[in-house]
């Protein structure tokens, strides 16, 4: 055995139980949006409450979990996103896309947000609320799934064949989970237009218009969406094609600060 495979089935036999039992219990509860108790947590890991309990006070005090002092449920923080926006490529995403997403949201009066890909499904880093007393927006942090959203229809469309098969291998479980006959139509639609105009599929009356984000290396980083919602009393300024056209050049401009050659 050559030296290298020694040292990789070295690494393989190291273990870290105290470990794994922390990140196990960070990735059930960023999927808890109301929380667990220290029983439920036993429960759906399949451990003991002791063998639990001095972890969950250990996470909570390094900040990672919280339990509300009127509840027994422990609920995951915002510690772990905080450290995400650490990572220096998200950090010059948010960074760069800031002012700009600001000034779309003003001139169309209609909130954006942008959707970066991870582990299944996109995750909204950056958002901007409309300057309008009716808002409607997503929160920071919000998940998005691949098959059902306007920046899940993105993010597929401008992968590679390999990095979306992979894609699709890491779809959680609580989101539906597409077949080759699904997204094939998606890709080859939104590849054609350069851009994604659908239906809300969680809000009636909503339409979603997403641009893609692209890198120096022309790659897509990032889907830029604007929620559009038409007022009843005729009292919004701005078309859905005039905003449309705004969302196209914000996304354009991300792309050029972040070195895109041809946005």
């Amino acid at each position: 055995m050559s030296t290298k495979r020694k040292k990789q089935a070295g690494r393989r036999k190291y273990e870290a139980p105290a470990l794994e039992k922390g990140l196990d219990i960070l990735e059930l509860l960023a999927g808890e949006e109301s929380g667990l108790t220290l029983s439920g947590i036993a429960t759906r890991l399949d451990r003991s409450v002791s063998e639990l309990f001095r972890m969950l006070i250990v996470l909570e005090r390094r900040g990672y979990v919280h339990a509300p002092p009127e509840s027994d449920k422990y609920q995951a923080t915002l510690k772990l996103f905080e450290l995400a926006h650490r990572f220096r490529p998200v950090q010059r995403l948010t960074t760069v896309s800031g002012p700009l997403m600001k000034m779309l949201a003003h001139r169309i009066e209609q909130s954006c947000h942008l959707v970066i890909y991870y582990e299944g499904k996109g995750h909204v880093v950056a958002q901007q609320d409309s300057p309008s007393e009716r808002v409607l927006s997503v929160r920071l942090g919000a998940e998005a799934p691949l098959l059902n959203s306007c920046s899940g229809h993105l993010i597929l469309a401008y992968a590679t064949e390999q990095e979306r098969a992979l894609m699709l291998t890491r779809v959680p479980k609580h989101h539906r989970r597409p077949s080759g006959s699904d997204v094939d139509p998606i890709v080859k639609r939104v590849r054609k237009q350069g851009f994604e105009l659908i239906d809300s599929a969680q809000i009636s009356g909503v339409r979603d218009i997403g641009y893609p984000v692209f890198d120096h290396t022309r790659q897509l980083i990032a889907a830029l969406v604007v929620p559009f919602f038409s007022f009843l009393d005729g009292s919004h300024p701005v078309s859905i094609t005039a905003a449309q056209e705004l969302v196209s050049k914000t996304a354009a401009a991300i792309s050029r600060e972040m070195g895109s050659p041809e946005a």
